[in-house]
């Protein structure tokens, strides 16, 4: 299993081939989809103005595809007119990094000492360091968009800030 954590997956090996999965960040899909909506304009027109199939678009918003790459965020935002829509991307993008981090923590944790020894010590500690450095900066940018974690339906009465989501776009729509 690849990038697994008690909520997340995004690959399994089935078979010897890699199933794709559903994206890290559930948040960045659907409000995408609800912006994209109250601004009247269509997936294909999406895509087509930001050069992707329009089936990516759909993959993004029903949360079969991880968001976009970073480039892409930025058109789909420049498009559609919603800062909160790239501050839901950048939570994406820094949940997904996050992640990768840990799998290449956890790999450097279980390297055979054959390969520390070909690599070196000093080398592989070095990067155990970057790593941990990494993990810092991004638990800080992490906690500054905590509010674009999605919250379980059943708990959104109890937690604070959790419809943010529908909250802004309402919010967004009424300044019109």
């Amino acid at each position: 299993m690849l990038f697994n954590t008690e909520s997340d997956s995004y690959s399994t090996r089935t078979e010897g081939k890699l199933r794709e999965q559903k994206s890290a960040n559930p948040v960045y899909g659907r409000l995408l989809r609800k912006v994209r909506r109250r601004r009247g304009i269509s997936a294909r027109q999406l895509a087509k103005e930001i050069g992707v199939d329009a089936s990516y678009v759909s993959k993004i918003e029903t949360l079969s595809a991880p968001p976009p790459a970073w480039d892409k965020m930025l058109a789909i935002n420049s498009l559609l007119d919603f800062p909160d829509l790239l501050e839901a991307g950048e939570f994406a993008l820094i949940r997904h990094t996050m992640l990768l981090n840990g799998n290449l923590r956890f790999v450097l944790d279980k390297m055979p000492h054959t390969l520390v020894n070909e690599f070196g010590t000093e080398k592989v500690a070095r990067w155990r360091k970057e790593c941990s450095e990494l993990d810092t900066a991004l638990l800080s940018a992490y906690d500054r968009r905590v509010r674009w974690v999605d919250v379980p339906v059943k708990n959104r009465q109890k937690r604070v800030g959790s419809g943010i989501p529908q909250i802004v776009i309402m919010e967004q729509t009424k300044r019109e």
